[in-house]
């Protein structure tokens, strides 16, 4: 059967027409003209290719089949049968062209005549039509498609967004980070401030002497009220913080809601292959494409937060309990260290090379300008104090319950006394003003640290060994196959609860006064009021204060002079000058 293909070109004579591939232009009326295009090209010039089948002589190889075809272009129609030796059957098959792959339809199917036969009815009348492989959307495919790739990727990618805005606003948790009641809690310290003063301006009215025995004693009666006062306050804010509310972190929704991705895009393709949707409807197709590609990058997303993941710290540092008491009495005997540190940076202007395709498909580049962030210099700077004292908390008593407890480290470092806050002060500013010029920008900070300490541990209070399976190789390997997830509530459920642990360290640039205790004492100087009345202030203007270090200090002054009376420690530090590191980008 030959293919002969003709095209209706937009010229009126031959001559104005040129037909390519071999083709011939013929008059077809008074003012059209045809090219009649050879085997195999089409279109108004005999400009196009016309897809072509697989050479058909491969399906009747065995048991003697034959066929005959002119040619295997789209729309030949060939002629098999088996011959001698074969089951007698005969059929005919159209090269075809559907989902952009030409092939045959109905294949020939040439059996030995010795094989057992199972044909019915039904089979005999396979062989004499063409199966029918539509596309259930092929009517509505224009814009189904690109509508389920681009709604796909949107719920994909902002669910996890939804799920966090829902979680805030309707179901009671607050952000990690967050501090809802920051505002209520400064109402609050100003109110108790203000009490306090109107109380100290009253006793101020009174025209006592300094050396007045019922001064001296009010003071201290004030002082002591307000200490008490400030203590049940923060007890109750930790309680608060701890039991009312639930915090939800946006980079775990999001893990959390890609793990479930990639595990819905795992069963898709299996039931695609499995059962070859993709020979139903383009629009599967699609869909398996956009599951390889999800696939192949949401496991990352999860893997690195699990990396940050507060479990992952927890089972690193998942110790006995012995251990574990061991580890925090080691932190409450190190000495802190303060470090003032100046990061000098500027940017710069840059040009790279960026390769495009165009609209015509042809490879272009072009130069673009771009800004980065050079860092010249890091400045590090110890603050030398003399002496220090830790003033941190025992050991929680709810550790000591059998099982699994995770415990929250917080480490707080403080100034003893005001000289000390007023000498850190002077320090930080001239640190300030020794390095400002050193490049165009530079950004200043404060930190302070601990050796050996740790954010966040776990204790095991039982009578036998630690449970195996709560270990970060366990850990790393769950998450590199894909159950990440399962793994870590698995830990978080086989605890059996969670507390916090506070490291506080008081640091002073000389030994503090003692304070006179005595109750009896028959002279109180001026010096001792003065003393009493300065920390009293002292406690009021923290609490004024703002939670927020606008000042740039995260260490501020402690709030009680417990410190007093105690044995402090001398603090050493090592001959190390202000080192400047250069550190490009």
């Amino acid at each position: 059967m030959s293919l002969h293909v003709t095209g209706t070109a937009t010229a009126t004579y031959c001559s104005n027409t040129l037909c390519h591939n071999g083709g011939t232009c013929i008059t077809a009326g008074s003012q059209n003209v045809l090219c009649s295009c050879p085997r195999g090209y089409r279109g108004p010039r005999c400009e196009l290719r016309v897809p072509s089948c697989q050479y058909f002589g491969n399906w009747t190889a065995n048991y003697r089949g034959y066929y005959y075809t002119k040619d295997s272009y789209e729309g030949s129609l060939s002629s098999w049968f088996c011959g001698r030796g074969s089951q007698l059957e005969f059929g005919f098959s159209v090269c075809e062209n559907r989902y952009y792959s030409p092939s045959w339809s109905n294949l020939p199917t040439c059996h030995s005549a010795t094989a057992r036969s199972r044909r019915s009815a039904w089979y005999w009348a396979r062989t004499t039509r063409y199966p029918e492989r539509t596309d259930l959307f092929e009517s509505v495919n224009a814009w189904l498609r690109p509508l389920v790739v681009v709604g796909v990727f949107l719920v994909q990618t902002l669910s996890p967004f939804i799920i966090y805005d829902v979680l805030l606003k309707c179901c009671g948790y607050r952000e990690k980070t967050s501090k809802p009641f920051a505002i209520a809690d400064q109402r609050e310290n100003r109110a108790i401030a203000e009490r306090y003063k109107t109380e100290l301006e009253e006793l101020e009215g009174r025209s006592l002497a300094p050396e007045n025995t019922v001064a001296f004693n009010e003071l201290r009666r004030i002082r002591q009220q307000l200490e008490e006062e400030t203590d049940q306050l923060r007890a109750r804010r930790r309680e608060r913080s701890r039991e009312k509310w639930k915090t939800v972190q946006l980079f775990r929704i999001v893990s959390l809601c890609y793990y479930i991705s990639f595990w819905l895009w795992i069963i898709y393709l299996i039931a695609a292959f499995g059962a070859k949707l993709s020979q139903y409807a383009s629009l599967f197709a699609i869909l398996i494409i956009c599951a390889i590609v999800s696939v192949s990058w949401l496991p990352c997303v999860f893997v690195i937060e699990s990396g940050f993941s507060g479990e992952r710290q927890y089972i690193a540092n998942f110790k006995s309990l012995t251990s574990t008491e061991d580890s925090i009495e080691s932190i409450r005997n190190t000495q802190p260290t303060i470090t003032m540190k100046a990061e000098c940076y500027h940017y710069e202007t840059r040009t790279r090379t960026v390769s495009f395709t165009d609209a015509h498909g042809n490879r272009r580049s072009k130069q673009e300008t771009y800004r980065v962030e050079v860092v010249t210099a890091l400045i590090v700077e110890p603050f030398r104090f003399t002496h220090w004292f830790d003033s941190s908390e025992i050991m929680p008593a709810d550790v000591h319950k059998a099982g699994i407890t995770k415990i929250k480290m917080n480490l707080t470092v403080q100034f003893g006394d005001e000289a000390t806050a007023a000498n850190f002060a002077e320090r930080y500013r001239q640190f300030k003003l020794e390095n400002q010029f050193r490049d165009e920008l530079v950004r200043f900070s404060v930190s302070s640290t601990v050796a050996g300490f740790k954010k966040r541990l776990a204790a095991y209070t039982g009578t036998g060994t630690k449970p195996g399976w709560i270990s970060s190789v366990w850990f790393w390997l769950a998450t590199c196959f894909c159950l990440g997830w399962p793994y870590r509530i698995m830990f978080n459920r086989a605890t059996g609860g969670k507390t916090e642990c506070s490291v506080v360290k008081l640091i002073f640039i000389d030994t503090p006064p003692t304070q006179d205790t005595s109750s009896n004492a028959d002279v109180y100087n001026e010096t001792v009021i003065n003393d009493i009345k300065t920390s009293i202030q002292a406690m009021l203007c923290q609490l004024e204060r703002s939670s927020d270090n606008n000042d740039g200090i995260p260490i501020k002054r402690t709030d009680t002079d417990r410190h007093l009376n105690v044995e402090l420690r001398e603090a050493h530090h090592a001959p190390q000058p202000p080192q400047a590191t250069n550190t490009p980008r």
